[in-house]
């Protein structure tokens, strides 16, 4: 035995770690099966030209070189099926068999081997013609095996699997290098056949075992500086020592040996200088722009911790490496909030166009988990072969156009994934371009993770801030309609709103307790729908948030329909959950689609469970008040909001302007009623009247129960013309509904109007009572109007109030009289021709002295006209006129503040009233305007015109009374009229009618109707 026997010995050794790692890997696929039998072939063959070469069996040498002939030529066909299965899918019939088959009918037959040869060294076969040809035969078959097998790796995308065949190549190189030279008259006596056999297993051994493939191009990059820097230093270390050798002349010696140690260590420092020279010159030379995006990319991460904030690292990293690896799109994607799903978070390039940037995969989807369990990159050619894999995720990875995907691990922890994109010019991935990547992964996965839970927690800390800036705004006040409006605009900098609402169950429906949006909203604050097949019962049913983000392709419930019209495109109902107990849902909308992430989803979550206590507390709250100004057996308001809304009323409009009407009403006959059937009989028909009332009713009048059976109404905004419509439906409804129950019983009214009939609380409230007791006094079943009507009776009106009210008349008078000199004179004749004029029809004294007061007042609303207009010499403009006719308002608005001058406001505010209808401020006319009031218009007039004016002298008698003649009818109450004339033709009013000199008050200038201003 010689020790070339020792050399297949040792490749079948060799050949067991291959065997081991294979038999680790199943289950197998067709080319594990393939490959498996090749290396047993080849072991085997290793085996037995062992024991051939060996003399061990030296008798049955000639048994062992056929055996091993066969075993080589069956490891031959093996080897095809095992480059066939590689690049052609599931084979046909194995006709290559028929060669083993016939090389073994050919050993046995004796005409292969022909027999076998001894040296004193070797051994060798002698193989014959046939064996020749059957290697043709297979030669020819692993060619085109080879030919095809090049062919495809041209087109595959995955640069380790190309990597593998190129490997495998190599080996097949080896092998068949070998069986040239073994076949060579040179090599047959030595195992030249299974030195090439050693040198594959040895191959594949480090490419199976190792798994880390290099790219061809490294190792010719770095073995071509590795070789210069060999070659220089063996050169530079022969001259030194040539040197030393001729300078020294020494032999071997001590000196000899320090001159070598000098030497080598000289020999050391030249090759590191080399080395450093040659290696970035190289590799800059070779790998051009790249090279410097690489040495950013290298120096960035090994100072990575340094990076101040996520964002710059990210935006850093992706573009560096970008460029680094030549590809035209990159992303990061991190998980969108703890256990989310990963989302595009960096991209390059950061454009709108970059696909990758709405990249989004799940966190316990295929992909995720396939990363996370494989710790492994992935390749777009590895996607289709996962079976559980979404077709949406995949749909997603095919439009961002991904190549590859990259985990970010620290431990057995996924932190983010990097997706990258195809390379420039249609390059595939090379090794080195995975290295670069694996290594960026690997030294930012720590340092990213460190920076995302930081920058989460800033993000948190604002986010908690924002939710506790908003439930601050919700619990500031208990009124949440107030401070909604408020609330959503602060929402706005968190989340897109257009429309939202807070909506809250009440007995299987739903209410609309607040709104807020930039569109019109289908329904008002307040409203209310039923609860079924609406968002909110769904929420409140399953006790979760829901988000629909495209209400244009899908939607679940029928009132959404309504904000689609109105450009609604997607929606969030977040549940408000009080003691695991669902109130209702905040609404949140928008008029773009999918405007909601998973985060801001959660956020909305929590807050609607951090506000839904305070409106609870607010629902409570607005229920208890509500309760405390409801009456409970009508149901509606009681006396004390009455006259909180009374006052608040006043305040408004005394504040900002406007009218409003009041109404007071009483049922006729209830007392007997109630003595007849009983209390509880009576308050069952105030219950009903009650609902009359509330059925009869516009929806922005107020009802209120006053006590007993007295009700009052306010309605805003409402002149006394349109209450007194609202005032016979009630009647007529209440009195068709008692009398179709064969019930004696109806109702009076009595309506005042602001400012007219008062402006105080008080005021109103007796000229309501006023008017009410005159309905009632005409027999009931009747609505009146104040200034239509005869006022409260001077008996029911006490003397001490009367004291005052006289008291009350001089202190204004005086006021008008300091205001305008004129007016003092013009009133007193006024009150001297009213006077005289009632007297005349026969009134009573009471009424005699209220016209009286009247007449001295009637003019007290001057004091609002500014001395310029008061006092104008030329013709009044509009404007000048809108002003003029406000004192009549004015005047009735101030006396109506005095207690006991109430009945007066009449004759101050109507006595420019024509009794055609033409006057102001209403435009009554005919016996519609106060018995006083039209007796001061003509008392009023006619002192007009028997006065002096700046622009004429005054009329004399006798034209003043062909003025009065012709107005009569137009102007003035006619009767009234003709009793004035034969007043003055009497001669009853000589001393008022003498000319005075002076300056007197401007009368109407412009106009045939003489009226003083």
């Amino acid at each position: 035995m010689n020790n070339y026997v020792l050399i297949p010995l040792i490749t079948a050794i060799i050949f067991i770690p291959l065997l081991v790692t294979l038999l680790g890997s199943r289950p197998w696929q067709r080319q594990q099966k393939s490959f498996f039998v090749f290396l047993i072939t080849a072991m085997l063959w290793s085996l037995s030209s062992f024991l051939f070469y060996s003399n061990i069996f030296i008798q049955n040498e000639l048994l062992l070189a056929k055996i091993t002939i066969c075993i080589g030529i069956l490891m031959a066909i093996q080897l095809h099926y095992f480059l066939r299965s590689l690049y052609q899918g599931q084979g046909r019939i194995p006709y290559a068999y028929i060669i083993v088959a016939g090389a073994i009918g050919l050993a046995a037959t004796g005409y292969i081997p022909k027999g076998v040869t001894f040296t004193e060294i070797s051994v060798s076969a002698e193989y014959g013609t046939w064996f020749i040809a059957l290697l043709v035969i297979i030669a020819i078959l692993l060619g085109r095996d080879i030919y095809l097998l090049a062919r495809r790796q041209t087109f595959l995308a995955d640069p380790r699997e190309r990597n593998q065949i190129n490997y495998l190549f190599a080996s097949l190189a080896v092998l068949f290098t070998s069986f040239v030279v073994g076949f060579t008259p040179a090599g047959r006596g030595y195992p030249v056949f299974h030195i090439g056999n050693f040198a594959m297993a040895g191959i594949l051994t480090y490419a199976v075992v190792t798994r880390q493939l290099l790219d061809i191009k490294v190792i010719f990059r770095r073995g071509l500086v590795w070789t210069i820097m060999s070659f220089g230093a063996v050169a530079a270390y022969l001259i030194l020592f040539f040197l030393l050798h001729v300078i020294f002349d020494f032999n071997i010696s001590f000196t000899t040996v320090a001159a070598a140690i000098t030497a080598a260590a000289w020999v050391a420092m030249f090759a590191y200088w080399m080395f450093t020279i040659l290696s970035p010159g190289v590799e800059q030379r070779l790998t051009g722009e790249k090279y410097n995006y690489r040495q950013q990319l290298f120096n960035l991460t090994s100072k990575a911790d340094t990076v101040s904030t996520l964002e710059e690292l990210g935006n850093k990293v992706i573009s560096l490496l970008c460029q680094s690896v030549e590809c035209y799109r990159a992303c990061l994607l991190l998980p969108e909030f703890e256990e989310g799903d990963f989302s595009a978070t960096f991209s390059c390039p950061p454009m709108e166009d970059n696909a990758m940037q709405k990249l989004n995969l799940k966190q316990d989807g295929t992909i995720a988990n396939w990363l996370r369990r494989e710790a492994r990159f992935i390749s777009k050619g590895d996607f289709v072969k996962l079976d559980s894999m979404n077709q949406r995720e995949y749909e997603d990875i095919h439009f961002a156009k991904v190549e590859m995907l990259f985990p970010l691990m620290k431990q057995d922890r996924l932190i983010a994934i990097l997706a990258m994109g195809e390379k420039q010019n249609g390059k595939l991935y090379t090794v080195e371009d995975i290295e670069i990547i694996e290594s960026v992964a690997s030294r930012i996965a720590a340092i990213m993770e460190r920076q995302y839970l930081y920058a989460q927690l800033e993000e948190r800390e604002k986010e908690l801030s924002s939710i506790s800036r908003l439930t601050n705004i919700v619990i500031s006040s208990m009124d949440i309609r107030g401070i909604f409006e408020g609330f959503s605009q602060q929402l706005k900098d968190i989340v897109a709103i257009d429309w939202s609402a807070v909506t809250l169950i009440e007995n299987e429906q739903l209410c609309f307790s607040a709104l807020s949006g930039t569109i019109s909203s289908p329904w008002q604050t307040g409203e209310r729908i039923p609860l079924e097949g609406t968002g909110s019962e769904w929420v409140i049913k399953h006790g979760k948030s829901l988000y629909e983000p495209d209400l244009g392709q899908h939607r679940m419930f029928w009132t959404e329909d309504n904000l689609v019209k109105r450009g609604i495109q997607s929606i969030v109902y977040s549940p408000l959950l009080v003691t695991g107990k669902s109130i209702g849902t905040l609404v949140i909308a928008s008029c773009q689609p999918n405007a909601y992430s998973a985060k801001q989803l959660q956020l909305l979550e929590q807050l609607a469970s951090q506000i839904a206590a305070p409106i609870e507390n607010s629902r409570l709250y607005t229920q208890a008040e509500q309760k405390a100004r409801i009456d409970d057996l009508t149901g509606l308001f009681n006396r004390r909001h009455f006259e909180e809304r009374l006052e608040d009323e006043i305040a408004r409009h005394s504040r900002y302007g406007g009218i409003f009407s009041m109404l007071i009403l009483d049922l006729d006959s209830f007392k007997t009623y109630n003595d007849i059937y009983g209390h509880l009989a009576g308050d069952k028909l105030l219950r009903e009247v009650g609902g009359i009332i509330k059925n009869s009713i516009r929806s922005a009048d107020q009802a209120f129960r006053y006590g007993g059976d007295e009700f009052t109404f306010i309605l805003p905004e409402t002149n006394i013309d349109d209450a007194y419509m609202v005032a016979e439906r009630i009647r007529k409804e209440i009195a068709a509904e008692m009398k179709a129950r064969n019930i004696i019983l109806t109702c009076s009214i009595g309506l005042v109007h602001y400012p007219s009939n008062g402006a105080t609380f008080n005021t109103l409230m007796e000229t309501a009572d006023a008017a009410l007791y005159y309905a009632k006094t005409k027999g009931g079943n009747q609505c009146y109007i104040h200034s239509k009507t005869p006022p409260q009776p001077p008996a029911m009106v006490r003397q001490e109030t009367m004291g005052i009210s006289l008291n009350a008349i001089y202190a204004l008078t005086s006021v008008v009289e300091a205001r305008d000199h004129y007016t003092y004179g013009h009133s007193r004749k006024v009150n001297s021709y009213a006077i005289a004029l009632a007297k005349a029809i026969e009134l009573p004294n009471d009424e005699i002295t209220k016209i009286s007061a009247s007449a001295s007042l009637h003019d007290v609303g001057k004091i609002g006209i500014p001395d310029d207009i008061l006092n104008k010499k030329g013709n009044f403009t509009e404007e000048d006129w809108k002003i003029i006719k406000a004192h009549t308002k004015l005047g009735a608005s101030i006396i109506g503040s005095v207690p006991g001058l109430v009945s007066c406001i009449p004759a101050v505010l109507y006595h420019h009233e024509h009794y055609d209808g033409s006057g102001y401020p209403e435009g009554l006319k005919g016996d519609e305007i106060p018995l006083e009031a039209r007796i001061l218009a003509i008392a009023d007039a006619f002192s007009a015109m028997t006065s002096v004016r700046p622009y004429r002298g005054p009329l004399s008698l006798e034209q003043a009374i062909e003025e009065l003649k012709r107005n009569a009818g137009t102007q003035f109450d006619p009767k009234l009229a003709e009793v004035f004339i034969n007043l003055i033709e009497s001669g009853s009013f000589e001393k008022e009618i003498t000319i005075q000199s002076g300056t007197e008050a401007q009368s109407d200038r412009g106009t045939k109707k003489h009226q003083n201003i």
